[in-house]
């Protein structure tokens, strides 16, 4: 037992080490709390409702539990685990897919979507949209990956009646979009230290550079007023941080496989320090994840995994009924939804069902997924359905 905690003790001691020694400027006197957003979409776990804490198998443990990264292809001889490259994810919901098809312009994103959702008058309209690279590897028990990611949501709300623009003398606006805006990319590293049979550690870290956007724009039934939107454009909050995440998972010998998640996201929670002088901090709120899974022994070429979760579980400003995630899913063709050339998924989250598929042919996965998310709208909730789509190739299959 002495040997043990000597191990986990130096490989602590050396991840925190090395994350410490990173600093960042800070020209901050108030931080602002930004909102609960997941770091990282996996189109598997929002298949199966957001309930992956304890199951944690493929890549994306990393953010959601790093103590199951030595469990990724277990199976497998090779040093070299998974290389998912490039990795691509796009989400969104039905009305940001409709203005996409209709008019979309590369070097005016986000605003073209953003005037073609205040020019509709007819709804009180949602906008989402998710992008996010993430190529990873795998080496036994060490992952490495770098994260790219734009992540855009907001609203349009009317007015009773017409306001006197402050950006132009003459000009009226009847309805504003409510903006955020989060842009980030950095390098992610994680590992995972097998205790025993029965336990598993692991800590993951974040190195990224934020650049976030949180406005309220004037506009009309022509769009965007010019002046306002510009506004928004130079409204960039740029920050710089690192985030450390530690979790475990005890797997029990049974028929049934079952294991027990926890991880602790953004420990202590985050302060992402800002970069110059007109930013502010930024304070990511520590996320206490749990849960159990099982994984019944069907045959060889049929795997089966049933899991429920609990998130955010020391975050008041959740719903203890959003906190709530569980699923299911079936793989065909190979015990693991990792290797298996078909899978299905359904889940429930965030007071909503969700569903999802996989389809892996030689080295490349194609995986789609339909969630919803509770979305703040004019001081009541909206109930958001939303799709992603992800595809990846596995070099190493």
């Amino acid at each position: 037992m002495l040997k043990i905690s000597s191990k986990i003790k130096f490989f602590i001691f050396s991840f925190v080490l090395v994350n410490s020694s990173i600093g960042f400027p800070s020209n901050s006197t108030y931080p602002v709390i930004i909102p609960p957003i997941s770091n990282y979409l996996s189109s598997r776990s929002l298949g199966m409702g957001g309930a992956n804490v304890a199951v944690a198998d493929d890549e994306n443990s990393i953010f959601d539990n790093p103590a199951g990264i030595g469990t990724v292809n277990s199976m497998l001889k090779s040093v070299v685990k998974i290389t998912s490259l490039p990795n691509i994810s796009y989400s969104t919901n039905s009305y940001t897919y409709g203005l996409i098809n209709q008019n979309y312009n590369y070097y005016q994103y986000p605003y073209s979507l953003i005037d073609n959702s205040v020019k509709d008058g007819s709804k009180n309209n949602v906008i989402f949209s998710r992008v996010s690279v993430f190529p990873t590897i795998i080496i036994g028990y060490f992952q490495f990956g770098i994260l790219a990611e734009s992540y855009e949501s907001g609203y349009t709300t009317f007015l009773a009646s017409p306001q006197n623009s402050v950006f132009s003398s003459g000009v009226t606006y009847d309805r504003t979009f409510s903006e955020f805006r989060r842009d980030q990319e950095g390098f992610v590293s994680g590992f995972s230290i097998p205790l025993s049979k029965s336990f598993l550690f692991g800590a993951s870290s974040r190195i990224v550079q934020r650049e976030t956007r949180t406005n309220t724009i004037e506009a009309n039934q022509n769009g965007l007023i010019s002046q306002a939107k510009l506004q928004a454009d130079r409204n960039i909050n740029s920050t710089n941080g690192y985030a450390i995440d530690l979790g475990i998972i005890m797997p029990f010998k049974s028929q049934l496989s079952p294991k027990i998640g926890l991880s602790v996201l953004d420990v202590g929670d985050t302060t992402y320090q800002a970069s110059n002088s007109s930013s502010h901090d930024e304070i990511e709120k520590m996320n206490v994840k749990a849960g159990f899974s099982i994984n019944p022994n069907i045959n060889k070429f049929v795997g089966a995994i049933f899991s429920v979760e609990e998130e955010r579980i020391n975050d008041q400003r959740v719903n203890d009924r959003d906190k709530i995630h569980g699923g299911c899913e079936l793989s065909f063709g190979d015990q693991s939804a990792v290797n298996a050339p078909f899978s299905i998924r359904l889940g429930y989250g965030n007071q909503n069902f969700s569903a999802g598929l996989s389809i892996f042919i030689l080295f490349v996965r194609l995986e789609f997924a339909t969630y919803a998310e509770n979305v703040p709208v004019n001081g009541d909730t909206v109930n958001d359905r939303r799709y992603i789509a992800r595809l990846t190739v596995d070099l190493i299959k």
